[in-house]
C-alpha cells in the first residue's frame, strides 16, 4: 500500500515531558490516536468522494474490502455505524469524514468475530461447552471463600456449565449448595488435577483435540491457558456453545477417529498484518511503563492448535510511542485450521529484560473475518 505525508504533515503533535535523573527534562511529540495514519487516509480516499464517505460508499467498503455479505443486512450495519458517529463533531450530515471513518475502524462495531451462527439443533455431544471447575470459589482451591459472586462472574464471561455441590445440612432436612458435577450420557468432562491448589489450569487444547465436550477450567485463575479457553469460546457470538468441527464428529473411510498427531498437508495459510495499537493512555498513567519516556511496545503473535500448528513470532519494537504503528505482516501455515487459535500479546519492552504486560487476546482462526479489524 502506498503512503503519503500529506495528511500527517498538518498534524500538530502534543508534547509530553519526562524527568530524567531529576537533572533535566526530555520532551517527546505524541501522536493523537484520533488522527488517521497515512494508510488509512489512502484507503478512505478509495471509498469516498470529495472527502465524504456516503452510506453507499460505506456499504461498498464493507462488502469489497471487509468481505461482508451484500444485502439488506449490510445496509442495516452501515446505518448502525452512521448512527454511532452522529453525535461527534467529526460527522458530516452527508456522510463520514476520514476521522469518523477511522473512529469506526477502532470501535466495537468492527470486531473480528461474527455473532451466533452455528446450528444449535444438534445434541449437546456435538458441541464444546464452556465449563467451569469449582465455580463457587473466589481464589485458590484450599482456603478461598465460597461465593455466588464467583458463579455470577463466570456466567457473565459466557460459562455455561457450573459446578454445584449438594450437601445435607446438620438437621438432614435441607441441602447446602457448594458445588457439584454436571453429567450427561455421551459427554466427556475433564478437569484440573487436585494438586493445582493455586487454581492454575492445564492446556485445554489437549481435551479439544480429542473431542471432549466439557474441558473444565478454574475460572478464578489466570495465565495463557485461560486465554485459550476464552479464545475458543469467543466463537459463535460468545454464547458458550461451539459446534465441534466435522473432523471430530465424523470417522474416516476405515472407521478411524481423528488423530491430532498425524502428519497432514497445510490446509490454509493465515496472513495477518499487525498495523497499530492505541488506548494505553486511557488505561495507564503517563509513567506506568517508563518513568523517563513513553513506552516501547512490541507485539507477540502466535498459533496454538494441534502439535504441527504451533508457532510464535514477534514484531519490531516501536520506541517512545503511545500509539505505535508496526505495519508488519505475518504468515502461519495451518494443517488443522478448525482447531487453531490465534493469539496476540503486547509487551512494553524493558531492555533490562523485565518486560511489562500491555494486553492480550486470543481468537479462533476459523471465525476470523477478513479486512481491517479492531481487537481488544
Amino acid at each position: 500500500m502506498a503512503t503519503t505525508s500529506r495528511h500527517l504533515s498538518h498534524i500538530k503533535m502534543p508534547k509530553q515531558h519526562f524527568k530524567v535523573c531529576f537533572c533535566f527534562r526530555r520532551m517527546f511529540r505524541l501522536k493523537v490516536a484520533d488522527e488517521p495514519p497515512d494508510e488509512i487516509d489512502i484507503l478512505f480516499k478509495e471509498y469516498s468522494q470529495h472527502g465524504i464517505m456516503s452510506m453507499d460508499d460505506l456499504c461498498d467498503f464493507l462488502v469489497q474490502f471487509q468481505g461482508e455479505e451484500e444485502g439488506v443486512a449490510i445496509k442495516k450495519h452501515a446505518q448502525t455505524i452512521f448512527d454511532s458517529l452522529r453525535h461527534l463533531n467529526i460527522f458530516h450530515r452527508r456522510g463520514l469524514h476520514v476521522e469518523a471513518f477511522f473512529r469506526y475502524l477502532l470501535s466495537d462495531l468492527n470486531v473480528p468475530l461474527a455473532e451466533v451462527h452455528h446450528d444449535m439443533n444438534f445434541p449437546l455431544a456435538h458441541y464444546f461447552l464452556y465449563t467451569g471447575h469449582n465455580s463457587y470459589l473466589t481464589g485458590n482451591q484450599v482456603s478461598s471463600a465460597s461465593s455466588t459472586s464467583a458463579i455470577i462472574k463466570a456466567l457473565k464471561k459466557g460459562v455455561r456449565v457450573i459446578e454445584l455441590d449438594l450437601w445435607p445440612n446438620s438437621r438432614g432436612d435441607d441441602v447446602l449448595v457448594h458445588h457439584g458435577g454436571f453429567t450427561q450420557k455421551n459427554l466427556l468432562r475433564i478437569y484440573p488435577k487436585g494438586t493445582r491448589l493455586n487454581s492454575s489450569n492445564y492446556d485445554p487444547m489437549i481435551g479439544w483435540m480429542h473431542g471432549a465436550q466439557m474441558v473444565a477450567f478454574n475460572m478464578q485463575g489466570g495465565g495463557h491457558h485461560l486465554r485459550y479457553m476464552e479464545g475458543i469460546f469467543g466463537a459463535n457470538g460468545g454464547c458458550g456453545y461451539v459446534k465441534k468441527p466435522d473432523i471430530l464428529l465424523n470417522v474416516g473411510p476405515n472407521n478411524e477417529v481423528f488423530d491430532p498427531r498425524a502428519i497432514r498437508p497445510v490446509q490454509k495459510i493465515l496472513q495477518v498484518l499487525v498495523y497499530m495499537g492505541e488506548g494505553w493512555r486511557s488505561d495507564f498513567g503517563p509513567t506506568h511503563f517508563d518513568f523517563y519516556s513513553p513506552p516501547d511496545f512490541r507485539v507477540q503473535v502466535g498459533i496454538r492448535g494441534v502439535p504441527d500448528d504451533k508457532d510464535t513470532k514477534y514484531s519490531r519494537t516501536i520506541e517512545d510511542d503511545w500509539v505505535p504503528v508496526w505495519n508488519e505482516e505475518f504468515s502461519f501455515p495451518l494443517t488443522v485450521p478448525e482447531l487453531a487459535l490465534f493469539y496476540i500479546k503486547v509487551v512494553e519492552r524493558d531492555f533490562s529484560g523485565r518486560h511489562d504486560f500491555g494486553g492480550q487476546t486470543c481468537l479462533p482462526v476459523s471465525e476470523l473475518r477478513q479486512g481491517i479489524r479492531a481487537v481488544r
